[in-house]
């Protein structure tokens, strides 16, 4: 009885130290000492060290899309908050004491994209091992299809000289140029409305990458936007100005400028919105709105004035179809005897072969168109006529040629023939040559002529 009671007194003591030590050894948290990345083949593994062994807690919240593991019993001890690691499946690492009581220690991977996640520990290291999700980021098989290509800015065409609009060449890409001849070129806007650009004129034509505002740029020349707007902003540049188009709204718009800086900006009928002219090297500003026509003088805004004539391209000219009537035949020379007279002559075969009768003769035989103009009664309207007197020289060289007779063959085989005697040859007389004076010899000369003899 008495060697129980003091085995009863020995275990209590006992107990008591090994309740306290395992209270203690419960509430002593461990501490996060690192964390690192080791890359591989198939993914990173974020490594864990801490003192002790721990069980982890993952899971993946979205928006943003992130793997969040969590420590528990664990207090963060690292230097490093954050990781310097990208690749494709992880934007960042984050680090941080999520709570004290219970301590927790909260590891943050901000991803960029699904994946999938393992882990598993060795002593008092976490290996925590992440994957692409190649479910998600699997493309599905390639398949032949037609599909369309890059959408064009434009398509040009040019006004024919019929009135319709034919095609006038390929596609315009961004960053393409137009150039009008002598006839207006129509821009058609794949997004709807057409742009014209005016005889002579050269138009340059770049998008924004989302392919929604328009850049159109004229050195000089003149064009016409037709076209509606509705959230994107065009513009019109100029050597000296920028005309900006902001939508909502229509935009029938002339434009035009020459060498000399002078740039009109006109309303057309339709418009419904107004259109902003900066300065490229100042900060002025001027709105012009529907129903105006604007012309500034010398690239400057504070000379305005109103332009006499339109801002756009000249009217089209319509073909016109003209009729002359036929002039009057011509008179051939056998009938000019009976039709004409010239003044002041007294040959009476210019007069139709007819004799020339005087004042007192009677008239009522002559022909009509001798005949004398009728006195006009009293109370009747008097009209002259002029008949224009048509002479061309080649008609009549073209009868005379039918008129030529045939030469005289037969009146001149009957003409007489005469022989006489031809004219004796002058006589030929042959003059004497030339003596020549013999020169002198001198006394040396006749000396030896005397001795050699």
């Amino acid at each position: 009885m008495l060697l129980s009671r003091v085995r009863a007194r020995l275990c209590v003591p006992i107990l008591t130290v090994c309740v306290v030590v395992s209270a203690a050894a419960r509430t002593q948290p461990a501490e996060v000492r690192s964390v690192t990345v080791v890359p591989g083949d198939d993914g990173p593994t974020l490594a864990i060290t801490s003192s002790g062994p721990r069980t982890p807690k993952l899971q993946v919240v979205e928006e943003p899309l992130r793997l969040v593991i969590d420590v528990p019993g664990s207090m963060q001890s690292t230097v490093r908050k954050r990781i310097p690691f990208r690749n494709e499946q992880i934007l960042g690492i984050r680090i941080n004491q999520n709570q004290s009581d219970p301590p927790v220690t909260r590891i943050v991977v901000d991803l960029a994209g699904p994946i999938h996640y393992t882990w598993d520990a060795l002593g008092s290291r976490l290996n925590i091992r992440i994957r692409a999700d190649q479910a998600s980021t699997a493309k599905p098989p390639s398949v032949p299809s037609f599909s369309a290509g890059v959408q064009p800015v434009a398509v040009p065409y040019a006004e024919g000289s019929g009135g319709t609009l034919v095609e006038a060449g390929s596609r315009v890409a961004s960053g393409a140029r137009i150039s009008a001849k002598e006839e207006t070129a129509v821009l058609r806007l794949t997004r709807g409305g057409e742009v014209k650009v005016c005889p002579g004129t050269t138009v340059s034509v770049t998008t924004s990458q989302e392919g929604k505002d328009l850049l159109l740029g004229m050195s000089t020349g003149a064009m016409e936007t037709h076209y509606r707007l509705q959230e994107s902003s065009d513009s019109v540049l100029t050597p000296d100005f920028r005309i900006v188009l902001p939508g909502p709204g229509e935009f029938d718009f002339a434009i035009s400028a020459d060498a000399h800086g002078n740039t009109c900006v006109g309303s057309m009928p339709g418009s419904t919105s107004s259109v902003v002219v900066a300065e490229l090297l100042g900060s002025g500003t001027y709105e012009i709105k529907p129903n105006q026509e604007i012309l500034f003088r010398q690239g400057r805004l504070d000379t305005v004035e109103h332009p006499e004539g339109p801002c756009g391209c000249p009217a089209r000219q319509e073909p016109v179809l003209s009729a002359a009537v036929a002039s009057d035949p011509v008179v051939p020379e056998e009938q000019a005897g009976t039709k004409l007279q010239m003044a002041n002559s007294t040959d009476p075969q210019s007069r139709g072969d007819t004799p020339a009768t005087t004042p007192g003769q009677n008239s009522a035989g002559l022909g009509s168109e001798t005949q004398p103009v009728p006195q006009a009664k009293s109370g009747e309207m008097q009209v002259q006529l002029e008949a224009p007197l048509v002479f061309s020289g080649k008609d009549l060289a073209e009868a005379r040629k039918h008129t030529i007779p045939a030469a005289p063959a037969v009146q001149a085989s009957a003409l007489p023939v005469s022989s006489r005697q031809a004219d004796p040859l002058p006589a030929v007389v042959v003059l004497p040559p030339a003596t020549t004076k013999p020169k002198s010899k001198g006394l040396f000369g006749r000396i030896f002529a005397a001795i050699f003899r």
